[in-house]
């Protein structure tokens, strides 16, 4: 049985105008009949007109922007290539995304890339915030506006968006300290590569491995904690710094990408397989090292599902009125060589 707004105007004795407001949660209704109407539609099973709803888009088609970090980190591909998957899914609702991709870590630039996508007249945002009052103010003051917004991978508390999706971080630095306390006895020397400070992913991730150590009153050092910006040039001289630096360095921790560089850096200080390794993310180059055994687990975070999810939240929310949960959390998966 098809479900028309005009029958469920009838039966809730209404107008059809009012039951389009109810249905594509505008204002304008009194709360008891907007409960009414919803309620009708409920029990009569009614979804939407999607095809006449597309034929419409193709004049005035839907468009997102995405926000993402830089395309060096291979965690990024694998996000974009569920961005991708969902693009093909969406295609026939007329949906065109404009991805866009900061080249540094800095407000300014994520803040220019924002009010670039509303000159653009996007419908919906997708953001991977910096942590910085600039950029919390404006993602809540799009999100309060026409914009729907989604936020993913790195929460911030204070913004107020549709919705986030992404991982428990300080739930991941928690378990990967868990893994390195298996993995050394007694005394603990460990060096930490985060990407930047001003990510609240990594921060979490720090402060969940360090509170898991204390917490089990484990002796332990983090000798050094540096910056990598995701780039593998970086991580590896640092890495091949804390080589030099402690030749009694037990284990590196490192939270973001750039894992290559750490394993080149282990090579060449003739320290791989002795030094243990956690990283984060599943891609070739972490694959890779876990076969070699330089690297001891792999914490992933299904970055094809992450990318998947922002399309998907926000076409059901833009096309089918759909209002998500307030966090759609990634499960964490523990990776070791025999797993893959």
């Amino acid at each position: 049985m098809t479900v028309t707004i005009k029958q469920i105007a009838e039966l809730a004795n209404v107008s059809r105008g009012t039951v389009d407001k109810v249905l594509n949660n505008r204002p304008g209704v009194k709360p008891a009949t907007q409960e009414k109407v919803l309620r009708i539609a409920k029990e009569l099973n009614y979804h939407p007109n999607l095809l006449g709803k597309a034929l419409v888009q193709s004049k005035n088609p839907l468009k997102f922007g995405i926000i993402l970090t830089a395309d060096y980190n291979p965690y990024i591909q694998e996000l974009l290539s569920g961005i991708q998957k969902a693009q093909q899914e969406f295609k026939p609702f007329g949906l065109e995304i404009i991805t866009k991709m900061l080249t540094t870590i800095e407000p300014a630039e994520q803040l220019a890339i924002m009010n670039e996508l509303v000159n653009q007249n996007v419908t919906g945002m997708a953001v991977f915030p910096i942590d910085d009052p600039q950029v919390i103010s404006r993602v809540n003051q799009l999100a309060a506006g026409n914009t729907a917004v989604v936020t993913f991978n790195s929460k911030v508390n204070d913004i107020h968006s549709l919705c986030f999706i992404g991982q428990n971080h300080y739930k991941g630095g928690r378990t990967a300290a868990e893994l390195m306390r298996k993995l050394i006895r007694g005394q603990k020397k460990i060096g930490v590569i985060v990407s930047s400070r001003k990510l609240s992913c990594h921060q979490d991730r720090l402060q969940g491995f360090i509170d898991q150590f204390t917490e089990n009153q484990d002796t332990f050092e983090i000798v050094e904690v540096r910056e990598n910006q995701d780039r593998k040039e970086e991580a590896f001289c640092i890495a091949l710094e804390y080589c030099n630096r402690y030749p009694d360095l037990d284990a590196i921790y490192i939270t973001g990408g750039g894992v290559a560089g750490v394993g080149s850096a282990l090579d060449i200080a003739g320290m791989a397989g002795k030094v243990r390794v956690i990283c984060h993310d599943l891609t070739p180059d972490s694959i890779r090292l876990l076969k070699k055994d330089t690297v001891d687990f792999i914490l992933g975070q299904n970055p094809v599902e992450q990318g998947y999810q922002l399309i998907k939240v926000l076409f059901e929310y833009c096309m089918k009125n759909i209002t998500p949960p307030e966090e759609i959390e990634i499960p964490i998966t523990i990776s070791v060589k025999e797993s893959l």
